[in-house]
Order: C-alpha cells, then structure tokens, then sequence
C-alpha cells in the first residue's frame, strides 16, 4: 500500500496540484456560503447581529424555523412538490414516447420530425406571444400551469434519442419475433434499459421546475397557488414577512428567518442528487452521442 501511494505521489505532476487546487478553491466557494446560511439560521439574534460571517452556529436557537413553519409555508412546500413530481413524470414520459420513433432511422419523414423539434431550441416566439397562448387556454390561476406547459422538451427528446440509438437494435429484433409489440418493448426493454439517461434527464427537469418562480409571476394571482420559491422571493425580496407570525419576533429574526427560508427551499432537492448521481456521466455521455 505504502508503495501504490509512493508511486501515485511520483506520477503526481505540477499541472495536477493546479488543477486540484483551483477545484478545491471552487469547492470551498460554493461550500462556505452556504454553512454561512445554515449558521445564521441556527445561531440567536445576538450572535446574528455580532457576526454575519460566521460558518458555525453560536448559541443554536430554533425561532428562525418556529416562525417560518407556518401553514403558508406547508403548502408552497407540498405545492412544489407535487408540481415537480407530477411534471416530471408527464415530461420524462411524453419526451420518451416521441424519443422512441425518432431513434428509428426507417421511420418516414423522420429528418423533418427532427429539424421541427431543433427549430424550436434555436428559436423562440417571444414572452408575449407565450403569455397569449397560456392565457387563451384558460391556464392563468390554474395548477396546470406549472406542468402542461413543459411536457414536452426539445432538449431531453434529443438527449433521449441519442441515447436510444446505443441500445442494440438486436434486442428489439428478438421481442419482435417472440411476439412483442411496440408498446411492451417500450415499457419492458428501453425504459429498463434508458435508466440513466431517465434519471439524469429528470433531476435536470424536476430541479428547474423545483427553482421555478417566473411562472407564478406571470400567470398566477392567488397566492394560494405560489410555489415555495414564490413564497421565499416575497420574503427576501419584497420583505414582505407578514404572514410570519409575531411582529417583534420578525424583526428580532428577520435575517435568520431568510436563511432559514433558503435551507429550506435548497435542501429538498439537494437530497435528491446522491441517489441518482452514479447515472450522470453514463447518461450525458451516451445521450450525447450524435448519431
């Protein structure tokens, strides 16, 4: 063992430490404001007021998460949840659907297919002509806005294409003289198999839909129906802390209040990524694959 390391520490060259270094240095840069936020939100209003930069909790005091834990707040929680599980279910499954015959390189009118859908990464008709559209099909002030709009990608149809173009063609070939049609093929060979690029694909989505605040901007006017991240922009933003409880309280703990509100909205999704991190770089690779 001693050996291997001696061995490593020889190959270990100039151009490395560069490299590890200005990793570690981005590392700690995205690492140390957020224990900065977590700290704030945990420490008392003394400790907050004394020093802003801490990175670990003085005197840990709850009152920031007592106050923002209120019923507003559970349902922008469960609100967003909801949106991201539900639309990205609907998107992975409708961009697998249209991914699958666009892998086929027999299917008819297949370029055209394909020159439509990267039309429409290129170019866009504009916010107001979207704001029409949503508005003339009765979405404004509807939950559905959150998740019809997206159920389909231009991006994650491509990346899904691509990635089905690696799986052996064989297989299919072999389902379809034992009988199988197109549909169990598709539900019981190529989304087994199109795991990581499903995966990835839906971290990718469900985290925009998680962060998204701009849609409840435009289109939603009953608070009963703003996001998590709605709910957060009114308080740090506007300032507008006062469906919160207390009023001497808010201001005792206005700011670890904020940080807390931001633990709050980040976590959730940050749970998320080590289970699905071991299907990243299989799943860009291959669903980056041009044909």
């Amino acid at each position: 063992m001693v050996k291997n390391i001696r061995r490593k520490l020889r190959n270990f060259t100039i151009a490395d430490v560069i490299i590890y270094s200005v990793l570690a240095l981005l590392t700690l840069t995205m690492i140390i404001p957020f224990m900065n936020i977590i700290a704030i939100s945990l420490s008392d209003y003394s400790s907050v007021v004394q020093n802003k930069s801490m990175l670990i909790p003085k005197n840990i005091h709850f009152s920031a998460y007592s106050i923002i834990f209120n019923e507003e707040v559970y349902r922008s929680l469960i609100l967003s949840a909801v949106i991201v599980v539900v639309g990205t279910a609907l998107h992975i499954f409708v961009c697998l659907m249209a991914a699958y015959p666009l892998s086929k390189k027999y299917l008819p009118g297949r370029k055209f297919m394909l020159l439509f859908i990267l039309i429409t990464m290129l170019f866009s008709g504009g916010l107001i002509p979207y704001y029409f559209v949503i508005k003339a099909l009765n979405l404004t002030n509807n939950l559905l806005v959150y998740i019809l709009p997206g159920a389909a990608g231009a991006y994650t149809i491509v990346m899904m294409k691509n990635f089905l173009l690696q799986i052996p063609v064989s297989l299919e070939e072999a389902a379809l003289m034992d009988g199988a049609n197109y549909f169990y093929i598709m539900f019981r060979i190529i989304m087994p198999l199109s795991k990581p690029i499903i995966a990835t694909l839906a971290l990718f989505y469900g985290v925009g839909r998680w962060n998204d605040w701009f849609t409840a901007v435009l289109f939603i006017r009953d608070k009963k129906l703003y996001t998590i991240q709605n709910v957060l922009r009114d308080m740090v933003i506007e300032s507008n802390m006062g469906a919160f409880g207390n009023v001497d309280l808010q201001q005792s703990y206005s700011t670890s209040v904020k940080m807390a509100a931001i633990v709050i909205a980040t976590v959730p999704i940050m749970l998320v990524y080590p289970f699905l991190q071991k299907y990243f770089v299989k799943g860009i690779f291959l669903g980056s694959v041009k044909e």
